[in-house]
Order: C-alpha cells, then sequence, then structure tokens
C-alpha cells in the first residue's frame, strides 16, 4: 500500500494554513456527508450508497450494486493522505488516495506518482458536491471500454 509520494493537497491548509490531518479529517466528513441519505447512482455500475458510519478520522460507505454489493473505508493514512478502499463481496478490489486541492477532490491509485500532467487532470475525480465520480480506466488497470473514463453519476444530475 502506498500513497503518493508528495504530500496532499488540502484548499483549507493552501487558504488558511490549517493543519494537514485536520484538512484529511474535513474531506472524510464531506465525502461522508454526501452519503448521508440513500444515494442512487447509474453509469458504468447502477445501485444505491449510503453512509453506515463515520467520525472524524474515518468511514464506512455501504453500496448495493448491479457489479456487486460491498463497502468503501475512508481512514487518514500517517502521510495525511486520505486512503479509500474499496471491497466488493468482501474482496479488496482496490484502493485509492483522495485529496481535496479545489473544488473537485482527486484520487490516485495506489503507488501513483499523484502528479497531473501539464493541462490534464488527476486519474480519478470526484465532483464538487459528489454528484459524479470518474477514473482514468488504464490508470487503475480497468480493462478498455468504448470510453477511456469509467463513471457514474447521482441519477438526478
Amino acid at each position: 500500500m502506498s500513497p503518493p509520494t508528495r504530500p496532499p493537497h488540502y484548499v483549507g491548509n493552501e487558504d488558511h494554513n490549517w493543519p494537514l490531518h485536520d484538512c484529511a479529517g474535513f474531506l472524510i466528513d464531506t465525502l461522508a456527508s454526501w452519503a448521508r441519505e440513500p444515494y442512487e447512482f447509474r453509469g458504468h455500475a447502477n445501485g444505491r450508497l449510503w453512509r453506515q458510519r463515520v467520525d472524524k478520522v474515518s468511514a464506512r460507505l455501504l453500496f448495493f450494486s448491479d457489479l456487486g454489493d460491498g463497502h468503501i473505508d475512508l481512514s487518514i493514512d500517517p502521510t495525511n493522505w486520505v486512503r479509500a478502499e474499496v471491497f466488493v463481496v468482501g474482496e479488496l478490489k482496490f484502493r485509492v488516495w483522495l485529496e481535496d486541492p479545489y473544488e473537485e477532490k482527486d484520487f490516485w491509485p495506489d503507488g501513483a506518482d499523484g502528479i497531473t500532467p501539464p493541462n490534464g487532470d488527476p486519474p480519478g475525480r470526484i465532483s464538487k458536491r459528489g454528484r459524479w465520480l470518474q477514473l482514468r480506466r488504464a490508470d487503475f488497470g480497468l480493462p478498455p471500454g468504448a470510453s477511456l473514463f469509467w463513471d457514474v453519476a447521482d441519477i438526478w444530475s
């Protein structure tokens, strides 16, 4: 398990000099708040997501989907990156590392360098209000598809 080698970016740290650990906790709280009520999604997977529990340093989100049921564990790594581990039918499918550099939330696969190419996007993004999630298939080891991206969106988007 390895987060990007650079420190994470958090708008609260960069704009207000808040401690990185606190900013990581705020990000977990934000992500979990989007699933306070059951949240239905569609796209490359279709299902429902909701929050099971949340505290200052971790959260668990549960989901049912047409690709399998499971959960997402959010926690703060000692590097102050937010770690998200996605389990489907009890098996760890992948791990991502999240940061909050501006309105959108960015995420990186396990072992990534954390460097966004000039005029490019990070490998994974979540909209500023949590209404959609997009990841570049190649960066997360997903098989090629009709699109370079795998994505889901709120059914009301």
